[in-house]
């Protein structure tokens, strides 16, 4: 399947977006940042978006609070964004929180955890669990009917949320009732694929990319590449994990890991709907406010968690 014509002729007109590995850091951050908000806000009735801090275990951790329109009490879905764990904060995927807020009329808990190589793993999935921890104890406050609430995440940010639905599966709560994963890889790339061969020079994310990535994020990628919050599809066990629903680009190096990843939880015994977006490249989702395949890919994952929600009443 060729790639979307919309992205080609978006990805035609832009500047090539040079290896990220070199540019300093800061420099790669507000880049990525500058080219998030270009993009218009996505445009759908929230009764309000309010942003606060927490305490988290390296210092306070910052939030956004998304509202739909309603009485509630909603569901609730603590959020956390991709940018390969270096870049990324409450801006840059702020269109994929508004969409999941209202697509799913649910209350969304966006985190904005510390970034890698200053803050390297776990720190990342120490602020997401205390995020997820903190959601489940103020529900109430929040207008979250505690008996539904789900994790959710784009790119690092769905393998992120794969780990805290590990660790509250093994803590015994809160009860998850389902993740729902965007193109998370769920596992170190220590071996090649497929896809990572077939797209290793992009667009848009290469395989030299997705190995920068993970060496800012991992301080001994030897050792920490096989802890199951790095690496969830290398946990012990995936029995009892909430059901998932993973949502691949066809054009994009960590498909196959991603695709690897929904398939080991099905074979454990978990619910998975898993879809692959013909046509469309890493970060896809991020274009929700133009992108026809992204709209699609949102309607068909907040159409998921409102099943799950509305198997909890």
């Amino acid at each position: 399947m060729p790639m979307d014509p919309q992205i080609e002729a978006m990805l035609a007109s832009a500047p090539a977006w040079p290896p990220v590995s070199s540019m300093p850091v800061e420099e790669l951050r507000a880049a990525v940042r500058a080219s998030s908000l270009a993009i218009p806000p996505l445009d759908v009735p929230l009764a309000s978006i309010s942003d606060d801090a927490i305490e988290g275990p390296g210092g306070p951790i910052p939030i956004r609070i998304y509202t739909p329109a309603g009485e509630g009490p909603f569901p609730g879905i603590v959020y956390f964004h991709g940018g390969g764990w270096v870049v990324g904060d409450l801006d840059t995927q702020d269109m994929i929180a508004r969409g999941l807020a209202h697509g799913a009329d649910a209350v969304v808990v966006s985190v904005d955890y510390r970034l890698s190589p200053e803050h390297p793993f776990p720190a990342a999935p120490d602020d997401a669990w205390a995020a997820t921890l903190w959601t489940a104890r103020h529900a109430a406050g929040l207008n979250i009917d505690p008996a539904r609430l789900a994790v959710a995440g784009d790119s690092a940010g769905a393998n992120l949320a794969a780990g805290v639905a590990l660790r509250a599966r093994d803590a015994g709560a809160p009860k998850l009732v389902a993740q729902a994963m965007f193109y998370g890889s769920g596992n170190y790339p220590s071996e090649e694929t497929p896809s990572s061969e077939e797209f290793a020079k992009g667009p848009l994310l290469s395989r030299d990319d997705v190995h920068f990535f993970w060496r800012q994020y991992l301080a001994d990628p030897d050792k920490d590449q096989h802890h199951p919050l790095a690496s969830p599809i290398r946990a012990a066990s995936h029995a009892g994990l909430p059901p998932a629903y993973m949502g691949t680009a066809e054009i994009d190096p960590s498909r196959d890991d991603g695709e690897r990843y929904a398939a080991k939880l099905e074979a454990a015994g978990v619910p998975v709907e898993t879809r692959r977006y013909a046509g469309m490249v890493h970060g896809f989702v991020s274009w929700l406010a133009f992108l026809p395949g992204a709209r699609t890919a949102m309607d068909d994952a907040c159409a998921f968690l409102k099943r799950q929600f509305a198997a909890q009443n």
